[in-house]
């Protein structure tokens, strides 16, 4: 009975995070819920100092749409979780971090629940209520979900720090 009930438990988790990443992702990506769109999000990115703003704009609404719905149906859940978690760390890093502590000053206390979350599902892997189960791709490892969250983190940090930005190793422009 306690793996059903942890299998279920953790889907719901799993679904919830997902759809609420993936709405996300749809404002920046589609304008849907009275979200910016593309190319207002793009410009929000370049504000926020990433170069090539559209690219890494990109990056984020996508990854949150498709990342999130990947992830509410537990579809290659290690690494939709992966995504998740560097986007979740990006926020905090490039929006939230400034802004202290709590979200009701803007500052970075959902953005990380939700990053534990996602590290906490990508951990685990799937669960018996997923597209990764009924697929036979149940139980990847969660060396799977490490790696795609160091790869994440690199090519963050490599491509998307502003130059002159601590942490970046190019000279300021």
């Amino acid at each position: 009975m306690g793996d059903v009930t942890a299998d279920l438990a953790l889907a719901i988790v799993r679904v919830v995070t997902g759809l609420v990443l993936a709405g996300h992702g749809a404002q920046k990506a589609l304008g849907a819920f009275g979200g910016p769109g593309l190319t207002k999000w793009t410009g929000a990115a370049k504000g926020m100092g990433f170069h090539p703003a559209g690219l890494w704009a990109n990056a984020a609404a996508w990854g949150e749409l498709l990342g999130g719905l990947a992830l509410a149906v537990g579809l290659l859940t290690p690494v939709a979780a992966a995504v998740l978690a560097v986007d979740m760390l990006v926020a905090i890093w490039k929006v939230h971090w400034s802004k202290g502590f709590w979200i009701t000053h803007g500052g970075f206390e959902y953005a990380l629940v939700l990053f534990f979350a996602f590290v906490s599902i990508g951990l685990v892997g799937d669960t018996a209520y997923s597209v990764d189960q009924a697929l036979g791709l149940s139980r990847i490892p969660p060396l799977l979900f490490l790696a795609a969250f160091v790869v994440g983190l690199i090519a963050v940090i490599a491509c998307g720090t502003p130059r002159g930005a601590p942490g970046h190793a190019g000279r300021p422009a």
